[in-house]
């Protein structure tokens, strides 16, 4: 087995959410931040392919933060060794009647009666639904449940920018039996299609490698559009999420840092009055941590 290189640190209180945002906002491959329990300290930590990029990554992201601290830890690791090793990092989460639940603790945790139950095993590309920004888009998608409690079955769910699956699944356990998501990444498509499998309890969403236009194209739309997606692609990008959703339906926006949320808000709601004029809108936006989110609902 070939040998990668870990390097990791702990980091005080106050960088945790500007390093967060900036390795979403980056998609970056290498970094990420771990915290084992709610109430414990975080670490940021990179996984490389040798010492060499190691260091030369660290240097980039010191141009950055350089008050990071001086003494990251270099540990050499084995391939199975590192690809397991987030597990300890991920937890259970739940809102309401939802469950999302790491497939290694399948057999540890009995279920709640009256709970829907979603498993998850991501890796750690997409991670297990556990980041702030798709935390709000499931509760988008539970309160938008809870205020139309008949007539699921019927309705068009669309997933933008999938990721994980996560979403898309969690409708399918809540009642939604046609649903559509979507991701520009061919790894995101294969990790949701190995989702599914180990959901076989669900009626599975279909599933497809597409960006905005493509996935919207033929004049898709949806009742309830869910759109997890960094700033810098929801601006340029806004035109089919505005025509994408249905007259009487809900456009769910995510993935947008809480500074960014006025920007993003007077943007659709522009749009919205040039493209779709026939329409009225509500908006409404939450937040947690750092990331807020936009609900626009079209009256």
């Amino acid at each position: 087995m070939s040998k990668q290189v870990e390097l990791r640190t702990r980091i005080p209180d106050e960088l945790v959410e500007r390093l967060d945002g900036y390795f979403f906002e980056t998609e970056s491959a290498h970094w990420g931040i771990m915290q084992k329990e709610i109430h414990d300290p975080y670490d940021v930590f990179g996984i490389f392919p040798d010492s060499e990029t190691a260091h030369k990554e660290l240097a980039i992201l010191r141009e950055e933060f350089p008050n990071l601290p001086e003494n990251f830890v270099e540990t050499a690791i084995i391939d199975t060794d590192w690809q397991n090793a987030y597990k300890e990092f991920v937890k259970p989460w739940s809102d309401r009647r939802l469950q999302w639940i790491p497939l290694w603790e399948r057999e540890q945790i009995t279920i709640p009666e009256g709970s829907v139950v979603v498993y998850l095993d991501a890796g750690m590309a997409f991670g297990t639904g556990s980041h702030e920004t798709t935390r709000l888009c499931a509760r988008r998608l539970l309160d938008y449940i809870e205020a139309h409690p008949e007539g699921l079955a019927c309705q068009d769910l669309i997933d933008a920018g999938c990721g994980s699956g996560v979403l898309a699944l969690s409708a399918s356990a809540l009642g939604f039996k046609k649903i559509y998501a979507f991701d520009f990444d061919p790894e995101a498509i294969t990790v949701c299609h190995s989702n599914s499998k180990e959901n076989a309890h669900l009626i599975q969403p279909e599933f497809a490698i597409a960006d905005l236009e493509k996935g919207f194209a033929g004049g898709r739309q949806g009742d309830l559009v869910l759109a997890n997606i960094q700033t810098d692609v929801l601006l340029p990008h806004s035109d089919p999420l505005i025509h994408g959703v249905k007259a009487g339906g809900t456009l769910a926006l995510s993935g947008i840092l809480t500074k960014e949320l006025e920007q993003v808000r007077a943007h659709y709601a522009a749009q919205f009055a040039i493209q779709r004029p026939e329409v009225q809108i509500s908006i409404d936006s939450r937040q947690d941590g750092e990331w807020g989110d936009l609900l626009f609902t079209l009256l």
